[in-house]
């Protein structure tokens, strides 16, 4: 295909070498010259320098030729040009990265209209979304869910007193009461694999396991003797993503407390929320938080916009009062380094808003896809089993998957099945399949007719 990316930041750059690297024609727009200079070194594809909200730099990319335009700037206002600008020249589909909540919050004019934009990417409600999912799932320290299926991909770190360390994955599953769950990855030390049923699991191992929903109570126990529900929360910063959690986690939890450098965002938090408990000053400030971290704290967000503040406020936290941390952090390069200083969960917005943007762009029988880029190029795809497959119609014994992939779980009329091998797939199934990005292709043809 042939596709028009405005915006090369770290979301724009990714896409871009994501869908450059599986044969799309790619052109790209970039305002800053710096960042062109870097892009141009690094990836074999069109750049033109330029403002993207200008016709003549749309021209220069070929927009007359795409078939997708991404606009994902840093800027609201030049996405939404560059969509209307988009329709104008006749593009087939428009997706936009968009922040401010009067465009994206349900029952909103542009939600509405749309603007002439198929499809609306916020990263602040993914941002949100996913830290309630990591704080809703005990140990976690990854979280993904996959389309109109019942089905959770975790990721969780093993402590050295988990039940299942040194055990093998038979074992797990010859001693589980429910047949529910199924790691398909484990990240040791730098390398990700994809075990089989003879690997064993070691202390300080990352793994990485698909769950349906009603399993996760059985699973939890085996990985961390001490997971416990979530009762005290600290969130430091009235960022967007700060204030959206704290509104949602303030009837859901005990205690919630928001903590806001800035007197004049302070105020504003207190009148929007109601049970939270808003403190002005630095979350660095042991006695402005003595009061409440009398009891250990579940979890420490840090959701600030400062990164260092962020970063020096959830290390203090994690050495004195809390359990966990989730740090929130915009460079995608401060990912892998933050788990080797201490962070338990590291968020970043523009990785996961690259994910979601990608689910909207693929095609043929994959539904959707969750990428690990902060931990390797892995991949889990949920896929549909087309007629005449070389899927359909088949027992599992009788497929043959590439080494590097692993079927995890099929769905079927809404029931999840973790297969064995005499279990015959059949047309219409979806499958969530575990890949390394070079055998997704030969994975791929396995679904497809022909």
């Amino acid at each position: 295909m042939k596709i028009l990316i405005v915006g090369a930041g770290a979301v724009g750059f990714n896409l871009a070498r994501q869908l450059s690297s599986e044969g799309h024609d790619i052109s790209l727009v970039e305002k800053d010259p710096q960042i062109a200079r870097r892009i141009n070194e690094k990836l074999d594809v069109l750049l033109v320098t330029g403002s993207g909200s200008t016709p003549s730099m749309l021209e220069a990319a070929r927009i007359k030729d795409a078939e997708i335009v991404l606009a994902v700037t840093d800027s609201d206002e030049v996405n939404l040009s560059v969509c209307l600008l988009a329709h104008w020249y006749g593009v087939e589909r428009k997706i936009a990265r968009l922040r401010n909540e009067e465009y994206t919050k349900e029952g909103s004019f542009f939600r509405q209209k749309q603007f002439f934009i198929d499809h609306i990417i916020n990263p602040d409600f993914i941002t949100v979304d996913s830290v309630l999912k990591v704080i809703e799932t005990p140990g976690a320290n990854y979280v993904a869910d996959f389309a109109e299926a019942n089905i959770l991909f975790r990721g969780f770190h093993v402590p050295t007193d988990a039940p299942m360390v040194g055990r093998k994955l038979q074992e797990l599953k010859e001693v589980s009461s429910t047949d529910t769950f199924l790691i398909v990855a484990i990240q040791r030390k730098d390398e990700m694999f994809i075990p089989t049923g003879e690997a064993q699991i070691e202390a300080e191992d990352n793994i990485f396991v698909l769950i349906a929903r009603a399993g996760l109570p059985f699973f939890l126990p085996m990985v961390n003797r001490r997971a416990m529900d979530t009762q005290r929360v600290i969130i430091y910063g009235a960022s967007r993503v700060g204030l959206q959690l704290a509104q949602i986690l303030e009837k859901k939890v005990k205690m919630v407390v928001l903590v806001e450098p800035e007197e004049e965002k302070a105020q504003l938090a207190a009148t929007r929320l109601s049970e939270a408990t808003i403190l002005h000053g630095q979350a660095t400030e042991t006695e402005l938080l003595k009061e409440v971290t009398t009891e250990a704290v579940d979890f420490f967000v840090g959701a600030a916009e400062d990164e260092e503040s962020n970063i020096l406020a959830c290390l203090l936290a994690k050495k004195q009062y809390a359990r966990k941390t989730i740090v929130i952090t915009k460079d995608p390069d401060y990912v892998p380094i933050f788990g080797s200083i201490g962070m338990d969960v590291v968020i970043n917005p523009r990785l996961f808003t690259v994910s979601s943007i990608l689910q909207h762009i693929i095609r043929g029988p994959i539904l959707s896809m969750v990428k690990l880029f902060d931990r390797s190029e892995a991949e889990a795809i949920e896929m549909v089993v087309e007629k005449e497959s070389k899927m359909a119609d088949k027992a599992l014994r009788q497929i043959h998957f590439p080494k590097g992939s692993i079927l995890g779980t099929i769905v079927r009329e809404g029931e999840i099945i973790l297969p064995r091998g005499d279990f015959v797939v059949a047309p219409g199934d979806r499958a969530i399949v575990f890949t390394m990005p070079h055998v997704r292709e030969k994975v791929q043809s396995l679904f497809t007719k022909g």
